[in-house]
């Protein structure tokens, strides 16, 4: 192993497959069944949009920009925070850490899979951890270019990864992230990716948010790629996010910076209906409080939703949690006191149960 990693419950291992099947489990997903949330305050859940956040018996200390991810084991999840992972088994209400990593995870996210396998991965050139149950194992192969813009785990095969690199190059793995191999070639041009999204229906259709040249698209795994038009209204806007419609992968959306202008219009949301060959515009900064990286969060039932949020420390602010609806036109809004929020995701059986990571900076 290229580092440590400290276990708070097993030692880390070989990963078992066959024993992390979901048929092993006897229960099925359901809601989760408490008012209160046991853990270190980082994960929440809201059954009303935000509106009403379930109390945690713990407050979140600075500073935490926490991830989480629902897993196919029913009624398990996965969040990093700080430096810990750590994993719930009844449905969000409680938590327990299951690893100390020793790294700073907050420039971290998190990529499900089958068999209830997770990947936790750095944006930069850090090391991957494979969780399962309460095994993690640090992955001895980094992922090539200095830094991942994106993972994503094969929806039958746990140990068959794609990842797209920070120079646009996608690579497959087949053994868990141990070896890669380049897929295809770069998108675009020596660009510099933001951010990328590899389509869950699809492995071959992949978007890449751009620095200076929009975003560009493949439908054949890389091997050729075409750019995105609608991305701003000159030749140089950035694409800082990007995320798939999990229900309809016609559908993307798309955050990024426009430079023609210069106000606070210059950002905006785009939204793709074609797999990501042209957008429209369907918010800027006008409205809602666009930052460069905006996370997205699209609705896993209904490709005309998107939920992003804006969050600061700064005189208090909190963060206002955004719901918007392509089909009306639609934005609204609901207002917490924490610094952000860092990482949703839904619960699989009532997706109207959105698990939150809040962010501490102070």
């Amino acid at each position: 192993m290229s580092g440590v990693i400290v276990l708070a419950v097993t030692a880390a291992g070989a990963v078992n497959l066959a024993s992390a099947s979901p048929a092993a489990a006897a229960d099925a997903w359901h809601r989760p069944q408490c008012g209160v949330v046991r853990g270190d305050g980082s994960v929440t859940f809201t059954r009303t949009d935000g509106v009403v956040l379930a109390p945690t018996t713990t407050a979140v200390t600075p500073v935490a920009y926490p991830r989480v991810v629902a897993l196919s084991t029913p009624n398990a999840l996965v969040a990093i925070s700080k430096t810990s992972i750590q994993r719930s088994t009844d449905a969000g209400c409680s938590w327990q850490q299951i690893a100390v990593t020793g790294l700073n995870l907050a420039a971290y996210d998190l990529a499900a899979g089958p068999a209830g396998i997770a990947y936790a991965y750095g944006i930069n050139d850090q090391p991957v951890y494979r969780v399962q149950g309460e095994q993690v194992t640090e992955v001895d192969g980094p992922i090539p270019d200095d830094g991942v813009a994106a993972l994503a785990v094969d929806r039958t095969d746990a140990l068959a990864l794609r990842a797209v690199s920070k120079a646009g190059q996608i690579y497959d793995s087949a053994d868990g992230g141990v070896t890669w191999t380049a897929v295809g070639v770069p998108a675009g041009s020596n660009e510099f990716v933001y951010k990328a999204a590899v389509d869950p229906a699809d492995r071959a259709h992949v978007i890449v948010g751009t620095m200076g040249n929009g975003s560009y698209v493949t439908f054949d795994g890389g091997g050729s790629w075409t750019r995105s038009s609608g991305v701003g209204a000159t030749p140089h806007s950035n694409g800082f996010s990007v995320a798939f419609s999990p229900v309809d992968p016609r559908t993307v959306w798309l955050e990024g910076y426009d430079p023609s202008q210069n106000d606070n219009s210059a950002r905006h949301i785009w939204r793709s209906t074609d797999g990501g060959r042209s957008f429209v515009s369907v918010l800027d900064g006008a409205g809602p409080t666009l930052i460069n990286g905006t996370p997205l969060w699209p609705s896993p039932v209904n490709p005309d939703v998107l939920y992003f949020a804006y969050g600061t420390w700064f005189g208090g602010y909190g963060t206002d949690l955004y719901r918007y609806d392509a089909s009306t036109g639609r934005l609204t809004s609901q207002h917490n006191p924490h610094d952000g929020i860092g990482g949703v995701a839904f619960n699989p059986v009532d997706p109207q149960v959105m698990y939150l990571g809040v962010v501490e900076e102070r």
